[in-house]
């Protein structure tokens, strides 16, 4: 169940001196609101002396109210809606119940309304986990699910080839579901129904200088700025996604990562923070910041770009630095289909020459110069 959006709308002043009509504003493929910019005859219009305000119901009318021109405050509060939206709740009021037990289906539908006020990463993994959850599991009530279910999901992913972490990852969900300890849907917990899914995990291996430097070499001037910008701030691949010129403080040589309900963004674990960067780093913030049509370092038409780790993945392959141990991507058949720029690995080891991508024209001209990683001052 999607989160519904919230009915805003702008308003602001003609060139004759008129008040505009009352033009919804423009979300993005991710329903995240654009700052300022609203539908103007079919067309989005970015609007920065706008105000927003929001449609609502008093005694019967439909009518305007003025939520202010900021707009993450007007988000907040237009988004001040129950949890549980008015089509689950009712369902649920004439749930047909056996021995007082909650129908499975009715208990995920409140369960992922409620989960929708968390990331969209984390929302879309617990609507997929309990998808393939009711695939491998026909009962109907909740109490009747057992560990026995469990491990028939387990077995359901298995044989389709899911991994032994995302294996782990997926009973965790249906498991976490069942506890019920949020009190996300309205059935009691379910405590003594748990599998143990074990995996190995590696841990992380941090890129040699010479990794480094290859990547660099194959890399254009754009990308080597990405690069240098994640190893120079230690931030996060969604951090990197929403920094903003305007988070730099360049009296104390520090970027901020603070929450952004504008892009949909809240820092990991509450964990807002000033990062420390070099002279060199905010010399190149400063530079991009002046040919930049936005307010983001890395924007994408204004909107922040949620593809950075995936353009390392397609440098590295572009320039046969994939390792030469995974398997690759596998098709329905079992045999090895392709190695890709999905393949998680960066290394130093070419690609075989019956793996690397054919193309008679490269997709970027690559540095010529060898001494392209920048020492990172303190």
């Amino acid at each position: 169940m999607r989160k519904p959006k919230a009915s805003l709308y702008l308003r602001f002043r003609l060139p004759d001196g008129k008040q505009s009509p009352y033009c919804s504003a423009v979300y993005d493929s991710k329903s995240r609101m654009r700052p300022f910019w609203c539908l103007v005859k079919g067309a989005p219009e970015h609007h920065p002396e706008a105000t927003y305000y929001k449609r609502l119901k008093r005694e019967g009318k439909w009518g305007w109210e003025s939520v202010g021109n900021d707009a993450s405050t007007a988000l907040s509060q237009s988004q001040a809606t129950p949890l549980v939206t008015t089509t689950v709740a009712k369902s649920m009021q004439n749930m047909p119940t056996a021995k007082g037990g909650y129908r499975i289906d009715d208990e995920v539908a409140v369960y992922l309304s409620n989960v929708a006020k968390l990331s969209p990463k984390t929302h879309k993994a617990y609507k997929r986990s309990l998808e393939l959850f009711r695939q491998s599991c026909q009962k109907t009530y909740v109490h009747q699910i057992t560990k026995q279910d469990l491990q028939a999901l387990d077995t359901f992913l298995i044989e389709d080839r899911n991994e032994d972490r995302t294996r782990h990852n997926r009973v965790q969900h249906v498991v976490t579901f069942l506890r019920n300890k949020e009190g996300r849907r309205l059935g009691p917990a379910i405590k003594d129904v748990s599998i143990t899914v074990k995996y190995v995990e590696a841990p992380p291996e941090a890129y040699t200088r010479q990794e480094l430097e290859n990547l660099f070499r194959v890399s254009d001037e754009d990308e080597r700025f990405l690069w240098r910008f994640f190893l120079g701030t230690g931030f996060r691949e969604s951090e990197v996604s929403v920094a903003e010129v305007t988070g730099v403080n360049r009296d104390t040589r520090t970027i901020r990562v603070v929450e952004k309900p504008y892009f949909g963004f809240k820092p990991k674990d509450c964990e807002k923070r000033n990062i420390p960067i070099s002279d060199a780093l905010l010399s190149e913030i400063d530079a991009r910041a002046k040919s930049a049509s936005c307010s983001l370092v890395f924007g994408n038409n204004g909107r922040p770009d949620s593809h950075l780790l995936r353009r390392l993945k397609h440098v590295a392959f572009d320039g046969s630095l994939n390792c030469s141990k995974c398997m690759g991507n596998r098709g329905r058949q079992g045999g090895l289909m392709r190695r890709g720029p999905g393949l998680r690995e960066v290394d130093s080891a070419p690609l075989p020459q019956e793996f690397r991508k054919r193309s008679p024209q490269p997709r970027r001209k690559c540095a010529q110069d060898t001494d392209v990683v920048r020492p990172l001052q303190p």
